[in-house]
């Protein structure tokens, strides 16, 4: 079974795609990509359009990483209404088996997975990491067996919209739809080529990010270019070893990659930088709530006395991270 704790990376991009989809619950018809299928139709009873927060995941990030999902065997499907993409959500939001279209993508999906940090944003009464209690969020399936690790996880964070202020941005998806409508014979992720749908390109951020608590920067211990350096909560002075580029899941600096030492499975692995892989031990997202959490296992990276490690997600100022964006290199 599954039990994914992908949530997308809304909280430092802001990606339109105006240009491929609606934007508002109230637009009529969408454009439509090269290879489109047209068809229209009414909504049938029972159909309902939500404005929902719309992430995305796939073979690398799943949990664990492959196409295993909670209910219905092998993630899969091409976006038709016969055969449609898996999705991840709160079985309480969405009932296994529905089936919803995504007018941006002109794809249909199924409910057929679990997806952790979507049932805290639906079900858990003090809400999630992107809003809530009520906060409706899907996790649709990407793929990517065979293709880049970074070029579909880039991809990932390409299509996952936020506002500019960086909070999550909810996107029209119909609840039940019509079988006839439009639908795109282009991949949300193209194995072969490392194409994203509709030639959507990630954003990179350059910064530095402060504890809430302490107010200390994570930084790159002496400035290290060896893989298993420390990485430290110092006070925050502006150097180049606290400036971090995060790029769809990594953190990262001198081409080094933040990582949990020892594995993100149990609460407690100190951070380290690490030659970049792409493992699940080096992927994270940034949450609306200003956390910073493990996308295998949904653990937060916390300040603990002179250590970073990862900690059950609380409420607790020392898990909460403040960006400060600085010139790029």
């Amino acid at each position: 079974m599954t039990s994914n704790w992908k949530a997308g990376f809304a909280a430092l991009s802001v990606v339109a795609l105006a240009t491929i989809g609606v934007t508002s619950a109230a637009a009529a018809s969408p454009a439509r990509p090269s290879g489109s299928q047209t068809a229209t139709a009414a909504p049938p009873t029972g159909t309902k359009v939500y404005d929902m927060y719309v992430t995305f995941y796939g073979w690398f990030d799943n949990t664990p990483p492959g196409c295993g999902t909670a209910y219905d065997g092998c993630a899969g499907g091409v976006g038709t209404y016969k055969d449609p993409i898996t999705f991840a959500s709160d079985k309480a939001e969405l009932p296994v088996g529905t089936i919803i279209y995504y007018p941006t993508l002109q794809k249909y999906f199924k409910m057929e997975d679990s997806c952790g940090e979507c049932t805290q944003d639906w079900s858990n009464p003090n809400g999630g990491p992107d809003g809530g209690p009520g906060f409706r969020h899907v996790d649709l399936w990407l793929g990517g067996k065979g293709g880049s690790e970074f070029d579909a996880i880039d991809c990932e964070d390409a299509l996952t919209q936020g506002t500019v202020t960086g909070a999550p941005l909810q996107t029209p998806v119909m609840v039940n739809p019509p079988s006839n409508q439009p639908v795109s014979t282009e991949p949300i992720f193209n194995v072969k080529t490392g194409h994203c749908f509709g030639g959507q390109t990630t954003s990179t951020s350059f910064g530095q990010y402060s504890n809430g608590s302490s107010h200390e920067c994570i930084e790159d211990q002496g400035n290290s270019s060896t893989t298993g350096s420390p990485a430290v909560p110092v006070k925050c002075t502006g150097a180049a070893d606290q400036d971090l580029t995060f790029n769809g899941a990594f953190f990262m600096v001198n081409k080094l990659c933040l990582n949990a030492a020892n594995g993100v499975s149990h609460p407690g692995s100190k951070m380290d930088w690490a030659t970049c892989t792409g493992g699940p031990d080096e992927q994270w997202s940034i949450n609306g709530n200003g956390t910073l959490s493990t996308i295998q296992t949904g653990l937060c990276l916390a300040q603990s006395g002179s250590a970073l490690v990862t900690a059950k997600c609380t409420t607790s100022a020392a898990e909460k991270w403040v960006y400060k964006a600085e010139p790029a290199p």
